[in-house]
């Protein structure tokens, strides 16, 4: 018997495999969820991709299509064109109005309704919330007496200063590097009181130069932005958030003064009237690669950082809007020149995948297997010493003790068993294989792992310079090993938009622009010419939490 073809869409069934991939949490299977609701909706695979997410739409809608011709499904019914976007113009007021709905974004507008506004609005260009802060990978550095000292670390205020202030070759604001150093703690607390839970262990992100890394116990940045997001539903109205909107100019009165936004909503005019102000939070510019070659006069002046180097952020949301916006209204940029690469970097994309140079216990070998930086090093040091190695790449290589078992889930929620899969990893139960399967010379590799063991127990002092004062170090002894290929990619830009530590914006003169404000990587002068591995998070948390008082209440 001859099954009669589909006249409707099964996509459980359809897209079954694709729905169960190592898709990005918050940003890949965001895309295939709603992308999926949208077929059924509609019948039709002729549906919009989500923005931002555009090769996980594509790869769901080709997916279901392949299904269904081999079902015998007339394609012409499910490929007729299923969404479409009037033109209709259209004004909304609210006391704040956020422009970017990534972690720096969301907190200022949950900061600033927490401080007595009514309204808040959110401008996102991207199909879901979270921005750039969905791939992170969660670090939010921050004193903390009660977890570091139960770890026996030793640690203080004035130490995360002066780590932060150097890591950055001393050119970061001072009142500003204090202010984030002193209350990053603070802002941990409130995203506690929010819902975020913190891992009781501390840890220490790749160039972090300390132990005071804070990870949440779900997998990954977006575990800040999902507690986020049930902080603006539960909130009565109070927050509003616009997607697919992005903000296209501020809009300032006679005086200067900043009070309001227009943006575009699939070609239609959006603006919104803020009574108190606009905070600015749309990330840095590290995918946008003609500008970051135009200012790349700095720190990496000597490398070309065109489009052979890729970028770890999401690729639509790191294109520097904000910082355009800003320089119109009348604010000053300093720093552009500062940007980081970091040596996590995945081969062809520079997305920061599969096994993380986080932590500790791991080696930094080149395609021989010979150690050549110390793996303690800040990122600046680390991704230079990369560009030095043949083919400017290199291997991290990592055993049982950052993967006890095959199954056992990292801070990104991925698996060995997934990795290997995929062949983005390389295993072997002994160093010979392992140097057999890479290509590495044996000898080198094995003695590789025998400096870095000899400076873990003190035997001898490490030809590099790594000191094992963490108190996860230990020494790699037993297998399994495991290897994965790394490049340098971009990952930070640390210049933008002059602010104090209000987070207003300032001119030339030092004077704030009545009306706007800044927050998060958009902004400059906290991170000098380098920024410190978990100073990210805690920059956008801290600041964002602390704006709202400052554009509400006017303290």
């Amino acid at each position: 018997m001859t099954e009669s073809p589909p006249t409707s869409i099964n996509l459980e069934r359809a897209a079954h495999k694709k729905l169960h991939t190592l898709e990005t949490i918050g940003v890949g299977k965001v895309a295939l969820d709603k992308v999926g609701r949208k077929i059924l909706k509609y019948q039709s695979i002729n549906v919009d991709s989500v923005t931002g997410a555009s090769f996980s739409s594509a790869a769901l809608k080709e997916g279901v299509k392949q299904c269904l011709i081999k079902a015998g499904a007339d394609m012409k019914q499910f490929e007729k064109k299923a969404e479409f976007h009037p033109i209709h113009d259209r004004t909304y007021e609210a006391d704040v109005v956020i422009v970017g709905g990534g972690g720096a974004g969301l907190a200022s507008a949950i900061s600033s309704m927490q401080a007595g506004a009514k309204k808040v609005i959110v401008l996102e260009k991207l199909g879901y919330l979270g921005g750039s802060t969905n791939v992170s990978g969660a670090a939010l550095n921050a004193v903390d007496d009660k977890r570091q000292k139960a770890q026996g670390i030793q640690d203080s205020f004035e130490t995360f200063y002066q780590s932060t202030m150097k890591g950055g070759h001393n050119v970061g604001n001072p009142e500003l590097v204090r202010y984030m150093t002193r209350h990053s703690i603070d802002a941990v607390h409130w995203m506690e009181s929010l819902g975020v839970k913190f891992k009781d262990h501390i840890g220490a992100a790749t160039g972090s130069l300390g132990q005071r890394s804070h990870y949440p116990v779900d997998p990954s940045g977006n575990a800040y932005i999902r507690v986020f997001e049930k902080v603006i539903a539960d909130s009565n109205g109070k927050i509003q958030v616009l997607l697919d909107t992005p903000a296209k100019s501020l809009i300032q009165d006679k005086s200067g003064r900043v009070i309001g936004v227009v943006a575009d909503n699939f070609g239609s005019k959006v603006t919104v009237k803020a009574k108190d102000g606009v905070i600015l939070a749309t990330g840095g510019f590290g995918a946008n690669v003609a500008f970051r070659q135009k200012v790349n006069t700095g720190v990496w002046k000597h490398v070309r950082l065109d489009d052979t180097i890729g970028c770890t952020n999401i690729q639509k949301a790191a294109q520097g809007d904000g910082l355009f916006m800003a320089q119109k209204a009348g604010a000053e940029l300093i720093g552009l020149s500062d940007i980081q690469l970091h040596p996590c970097g995945t081969p062809g994309t520079g997305l920061m995948e599969n096994i993380r140079t986080s932590g500790r216990n791991r080696i930094f070998v080149n395609s021989d297997g010979q150690r050549f930086v110390s793996e303690g090093a800040a990122r600046d040091v680390l991704a230079n010493a990369i560009f030095h190695q043949k083919g400017s790449t290199y291997w991290i290589v990592v055993n049982k003790l950052r993967y006890p078992s095959r199954d056992f889930k990292d801070s990104m929620g991925a698996t060995i068993r997934d990795m290997v899969a995929l062949g983005a990893v390389v295993e072997a139960p002994t160093l010979d294989e392992l140097a057999q399967k890479t290509g590495m010379k044996a000898a080198d590799l094995k003695a590789s792992i025998q400096q870095y063991n000899d400076a873990v127990t003190g035997k001898q002092k490490d030809r590099f310079g790594f000191i094992a004062n963490n108190t996860d170090d230990k020494p790699m002894t037993e297998g399994p090993w495991y290897a994965c290929k790394k490049v340098p990619t971009v990952h930070h830009t640390m210049g933008g938009i002059r602010i104090d530590v209000k987070s207003e914006a300032l001119n030339a003169k030092g004077q704030p622009i009545p009306g706007l404000y800044a927050v998060g990587e958009v902004t400059g002068g906290i991170h000098g010419a380098n920024r410190l591995g978990g100073n990210a998070i805690a920059d956008i948390m801290t600041f964002g939490h602390a704006v709202g008082p400052h554009i509400v209440q006017g303290k």
